[in-house]
């Protein structure tokens, strides 16, 4: 018998077989690429919602401002709204826009580049004009100077009157001035644009 064979106690053995199992079953650079690829795919997932969120927004704030008044609460296309304006005899030469929008047929007297408009119609209820009622709310309106209650009537001095506006669009581009020689300044929202009706002076 050879004495210097010293046989393995069974403790020993067992724990040289639980050390082989573990390093052939988690391989040292398996976890860091899985965890490497999981990262990845999550900021890709996060960046493609935060793109699409983002269209979404541009898109539905573009659309409320097409039918929607922002600067006046309650104003959208199709509705009517009553409006009280004071004015000064000399307004219905004073107030002008710029824009190259039509509205239901009715535009500015001057086209973007500030050019008097092809078109020769000089209808008021065709001529949008600038007006901000009494709440402060600024919009474009036509047909208040022909308003069938007003016509004839030639007020010398300021003068309040009391309308229905029924809104036809929204306009983002337009200039406005407040003077027959007067420069056309942008506007910095989007203005409520349509047709004034039934024109009263209150007594």
């Amino acid at each position: 018998m050879d004495s210097s064979h010293v046989p393995e106690s069974p403790a020993g053995a067992k724990g040289r077989r639980r050390r082989r199992v573990l390093t052939a079953a988690t391989p040292g650079t398996a976890p860091s690429k899985v965890t490497g690829e999981f990262n990845v795919l999550c900021y890709t997932l996060l960046s493609l919602f935060i793109v699409s969120f983002g269209a979404w927004l541009i898109y539905a704030w573009s659309d409320y401002s097409k039918h929607y008044a922002p600067n006046a609460e309650g104003w959208y296309v199709g509705g009517t709204h009553s409006v009280e304006v004071t004015l000064v005899p000399e307004d219905v030469r004073n107030l002008g826009c710029a824009s190259d929008v039509m509205v239901a047929g009715m535009h500015c007297a001057h086209r973007a580049n500030q050019q008097p408009f092809e078109l020769t119609a000089t209808e008021d209820r065709l001529l949008l004009r600038p007006y901000n009622t009494v709440a402060h709310v600024l919009f474009l309106g036509a047909g208040l100077w022909s308003s069938a209650r007003l016509a004839g009537l030639q007020p010398k001095e300021r003068f309040t009157v009391v309308c229905n506006f029924h809104m036809a669009a929204s306009i983002k581009s337009a200039a406005l001035r407040w003077e027959p020689d007067g420069s056309f300044d942008p506007v910095k929202e989007a203005v409520p644009a349509g047709l004034l009706t039934d024109c009263v002076m209150p007594q």
